[in-house]
């Protein structure tokens, strides 16, 4: 038997001699180990070296670029924060509750007791003994603008500064050489009264004051913003008027109150064809009423003016009247009811 193995490997050798550099040596009795038939195990393939590969990404669903990391801010310095202090030593809430604290001081400032319903107004001054004062209505922080007129409606104007009787209640001034005089109330509740001279009348014209009734708890009170002061007489710039003294009717409540604007609740505006500016027709009764800045060329019967060049006629029904615009002659119809 180990005969015949011998044979078999004496028989096998050249075979394997073109891979005798990848064999170890055989081995023989001679080295001290056991012979043996078993072929040895043949070397495991050279692997080429190669460089470690990173982990493969892994899909992902988020399309946004990745955020850059921006590096902390740096401390503020003690000259940056004593600055900062400063130019904003408050934050924004605190700004907020200071600004609303003003709001509710400046609401607190601006609450008056009752409101104050400005108007325009004119009252004939009667210069005869026993006659009743003009009275100017104001307010606090509400200017009244007193304008003197003559029984024309041309200004009257004063000579001589007005004397105030109240000056701790009331501010009077006045425009030189004109007919303007202004009244302002410092204090709530007051009275006084204000002389005025006019140039070229014998006696003085005296207005009361006042700025308020204690006794008045309505919610508003009305104030004077302007006060035409018609004196009975004919100043020294006077108007030519087209008719006689007789129908220049001054202590007419009606035609001032058509003069005003105002007219009574019976009068009915009348619709008018022409070109006559700022003219109005009213009809009561049996009459016209006509509020114009131009001059009539008809009969009237009774007339009034103020202080803005308005005038007030009163005349009988008629569907058409003639005025003088411009120098000119125009037509003014009338629709009747």
């Amino acid at each position: 038997m180990f005969r015949h193995s011998l044979m078999a490997v004496a028989l096998l050798l050249p075979a394997f001699t073109v891979c005798s550099a990848e064999w170890e040596p055989a081995r023989t009795a001679s080295s001290g180990q056991n012979p043996t038939a078993a072929l040895p195990a043949a070397p495991a393939p050279a692997q080429p070296a190669t460089q470690p590969t990173a982990p493969a990404p892994q899909a992902s669903n988020d399309i946004t670029a990745p955020l850059r990391q921006s590096p902390p801010p740096p401390s503020p310095s003690e000259a940056a924060a004593w600055a900062k202090g400063q130019v904003a030593p408050l934050s924004r809430n605190e700004l907020e509750s200071v600004h609303e604290a003003i709001d509710e001081g400046a609401r607190g400032r601006a609450w008056e007791a009752a409101d104050v319903v400005p108007r325009i107004s004119t009252q004939t001054v009667n210069l005869s003994p026993g006659g009743s004062l003009p009275v100017v209505r104001t307010a606090i922080n509400q200017g009244s603008t007193v304008m003197f007129t003559d029984n024309t409606g041309a200004p009257w104007p004063i000579s001589v500064p007005p004397y105030n009787s109240n000056e701790k209640g009331f501010s009077v001034t006045f425009i030189p050489e004109s007919s303007l005089m202004t009244v302002q109330a410092l204090r709530q509740y007051d009275k006084g009264n204000i002389t005025v001279y006019l140039k070229g009348l014998a006696v003085p014209v005296i207005i009361n004051a006042m700025s308020g009734e204690p006794d008045n708890a309505s919610a508003s009170r009305i104030i004077d913003s302007r006060l035409d002061l018609r004196i009975p007489q004919r100043g020294p710039a006077a108007r030519v008027m087209p008719s006689g003294q007789a129908k220049i009717d001054l202590n007419n409540p009606t035609l001032q109150a058509f003069l005003d604007g105002v007219p009574p609740a019976s009068a009915k505006r009348l619709k008018t064809q022409g070109e006559v500016p700022s003219t109005q027709v009213w009809q009561m009764g049996d009459d016209l009423y006509v509020r114009t800045r131009s001059e009539l060329r008809d009969q009237f019967e009774l007339t009034q003016a103020s202080g803005d060049g308005t005038i007030l006629y009163k005349l009988p029904l008629a569907p058409e009247l003639a005025f003088s615009v411009a120098g000119k002659t125009v037509w003014l119809g009338i629709s009747l009811e």
